[in-house]
């Protein structure tokens, strides 16, 4: 890697951006790069949304253990029914709801739906009893309530709750100790949005999934299921990020004519796994601030040296 550009860069981010809390970069999979500018090694990060890439790999987790069929199993009977108003609520699937396409609202363009829904008592049967805005398969609505639900079926499926499975499934095979999950108010792990973990053990999930979801000698995800959630499924905002494409919970991505893979997150968390060049782990502040998701780009540039 380019040593030179890398301390440019770490340069302007002390000076030019005062939001960025840490950067890391791995190649080979090895740490080559390791900077902090809020806390340290072994505080958590709150990831928000990075936290729906990480169920994308629990997702194939139980894919491998037979625990899920596959994508286009209903929801519902997953969760054991619920009460809902909506006779299409019936259609909606797993997969739906991972490519976002369940007819639910968004919260990002609906801002009292998404108080009303997040302070609920139990968002859960909130989400349920809402009358879908569209057939399930048609439009696309960036949805955190509907990955909260992938997570309930999945944690009802397997028997479990979700921080319990994610622990025996992906963190302990990996030597991940750091995670802590925020808990919806009925007291499920919030899938959309929860997780926190330290940089490096969420570098370590980046190097899981460069390796196809294999870690040591033993494939944690179903075989293939990493192609399968990282390849363009649909198109989602282009606003969000400047990363149009969905796949799996995943948002694909060219830089600069290189494919990326991003787990993102309000604020500026990224998990950026670039398969022909390297990993970046880049977090910032939990609020309202300038993107520096273009950092990414140039630390791609800086890897091909």
């Amino acid at each position: 890697m380019d040593l030179t550009a890398l301390g440019a860069l770490d340069a302007e981010i002390r000076t030019a951006w005062p939001a960025v809390t840490c950067l890391l970069v791995a190649r080979n999979g090895q740490l080559a790069f390791e900077r902090y500018y809020a806390g340290g090694p072994a505080d958590r990060r709150d990831l928000q949304s990075v936290t729906k890439s990480v169920v994308s790999l629990l997702i194939g987790a139980a894919l491998r253990r037979g625990v899920l069929r596959g994508l286009d199993q209903p929801v519902l009977p997953l969760l054991g029914g619920g009460r809902t108003v909506d006779p299409r609520w019936a259609a909606v699937t797993v997969r739906h709801l991972m490519t976002m396409t369940g007819g639910l609202p968004s919260e990002l363009t609906d801002p009292a739906y998404d108080e009303a829904w997040f302070t609920s008592a139990d968002p859960l049967a909130f989400t349920l009893a809402q009358p879908l805005l569209d057939t399930p398969g048609g439009a696309f609505r960036y949805s955190n309530a509907g990955v909260h639900l992938v997570g309930a079926a999945l944690a009802a499926a397997w028997g479990e709750p979700l921080d319990a499975l994610a622990d025996s499934a992906l963190f302990a095979p990996l030597g991940i100790r750091s995670a802590h999950w925020d808990v919806d108010p009925a007291g499920r792990p919030w899938a959309g949005g929860g997780l926190h973990l330290t940089a490096r053990d969420l570098l370590q999930l980046g190097q899981l999934t460069l390796q196809g979801g294999r870690w040591d000698d033993t494939q944690l995800t179903s075989p293939g299921w990493v192609a399968r959630a990282t390849r363009p499924h649909l198109q989602r905002y282009a606003w969000m990020e400047g990363l149009p494409d969905d796949g799996l919970l995943w948002w694909p991505a060219r830089e600069g004519g290189v494919e990326g893979w991003y787990a993102a997150g309000y604020g500026g968390q990224s998990l950026a796994v670039f398969p022909a060049q390297a990993m970046v782990v880049l977090t910032g502040e939990v609020s309202a601030h300038s993107s520096h998701r273009h950092l990414i780009p140039a630390l791609v540039r800086t890897a091909r040296h």
